[in-house]
């Protein structure tokens, strides 16, 4: 079996899957414990059946030792040699790594190093490996969000800045997301039955955190995330891209300080911060007849992506073998499709309106028989990613 983890700020996903006779995997177990440091709940689904408790979850440690206690309480594991890898999501790894790695005492340390660069999401994760690792004497494997756009060439994540802070401060553009992208990249590959290290995609990654990606050759040729995940898109709360200038001028007209504005700019902006209703793309249709700030919120969403579909269009040289919608938004909302699609006025793109609104399991062609490139709708599974690699590469 494989355990997958996924430590957030005051959170810990998880997923168990089994190793089938021809390699499949399957999910037999999964659940989230939530509310760490505070009072603590904790949500197990197996068999058809979800049991939730309140438990008491000081910190990430006491965290996973209830998880291990719960797996075999429930009886999915029988002792901790059930378990032969576990896969942790790690947001940055900044230049240093490229790939997937077990996690011996020096890539520990190398992770821990990346905080400054992460200080919101690498230490949850750091949490969880050094808890787990003290608890089962087993192989742990960081899987990151930037390797996959480690392929991205230097125009395209440099910042016009000094030269200086790069090489002294690392200061450059890194991405995220990177795990589902290469998901959504291996699978539309399969979609189109032609080799990964063919295919050209623009992916929309568009979620209560959203980016975008362009594909060239299978590869991350550029991304919308930059040094951190609040450039790009406008998103649930981030601002997404705004002019530098405006922390210096809010900090004057306001007093706030850097970190202040910054937080704000994470947590209070983006769709919740146009429409003042909700940071939920659901809640802000529901109040958009009614609210006129939350029709605008829409439009200026939907006009980003577009705006960053039509530049990754053109970075592909105009050999885009499809569009991709994909994670929470991307996949659940016609509505937000159709607002993208309907920007994009140079390229010839057109969605089918019944197949855009029509329920799927893994994936959907979405576009009509007008549109000169095909548009899917792709579910992502970055846990399957991360259960793979910890997988290959803990298995002897």
């Amino acid at each position: 079996m494989i355990l997958v983890i996924n430590a957030g700020s005051s959170s810990m996903k998880f997923q168990l899957y089994k190793i089938n006779a021809n390699n499949d995997f399957e999910v037999i177990c999964k659940g989230l414990a939530e509310r760490i440091y505070l009072d603590g709940r904790f949500t197990i689904k197996y068999k058809g059946e979800e049991f939730e408790t309140e438990e008491q979850l000081p910190d990430h440690s006491a965290t996973a030792k209830v998880l291990i206690n719960k797996l075999k309480e429930h009886k999915v594991i029988n002792d901790f040699s059930d378990i032969k890898g576990i896969g942790h999501r790690i947001v940055h790894g900044g230049e240093r790594f490229t790939q997937s790695t077990i996690i011996t005492d020096e890539v520990f340390m190398e992770i821990k190093k990346m905080i400054t660069l992460a200080p919101l999401h690498n230490p949850p994760a750091i949490a969880a490996i050094k808890a787990f690792r003290n608890i089962i004497a087993v192989p742990n494997v960081a899987v990151f969000d930037t390797s996959f756009h480690t392929t991205i060439s230097e125009e395209n994540y440099l910042y016009s800045v000094p030269y200086e802070w790069y090489t002294d401060h690392q200061v450059r553009r890194y991405g995220f997301h990177g795990i589902s992208y290469r998901y959504i990249t291996n699978h539309l590959a399969k979609i189109l039955e032609k080799p990964v290290e063919e295919v050209n995609a623009v992916i929309c990654h568009l979620g209560n955190g959203a980016s975008m990606c362009a594909v060239k050759k299978g590869k991350s040729f550029d991304t919308s995330m930059g040094l951190t995940p609040l450039e790009g898109l406008i998103m649930g709360t981030r601002s997404g891209d705004i002019d530098p200038s405006i922390h210096q001028y809010i900090a004057t007209e306001t007093g706030q300080d850097l970190a202040t504005i910054t937080d704000i700019l994470n947590k209070k902006s983006g769709l919740l911060g146009i429409s003042g209703v909700s940071s939920d793309l659901r809640d802000v249709f529901a109040s958009s007849k009614e609210n006129q700030r939350s029709r605008l919120a829409l439009k200026m969403s939907s006009k980003r992506i577009a705006k960053y579909l039509l530049a990754y269009a053109n970075e592909l040289d105009g050999e885009v073998d499809a569009i991709v919608f994909t994670a929470g938004i991307g996949e659940n909302s016609a509505a937000m499709r159709q607002l993208v699609i309907n920007n994009l006025k140079i390229l010839k793109v057109d969605l089918d309106p019944i197949a855009n609104e029509k329920k799927y399991d893994s994936e959907k062609l979405i576009s009509s028989t007008r549109s000169i490139l095909p548009i899917y709708a792709i579910r992502t599974d970055e846990e399957i990613m991360i259960c793979t690699d910890t997988y290959n590469l803990t298995k002897k």
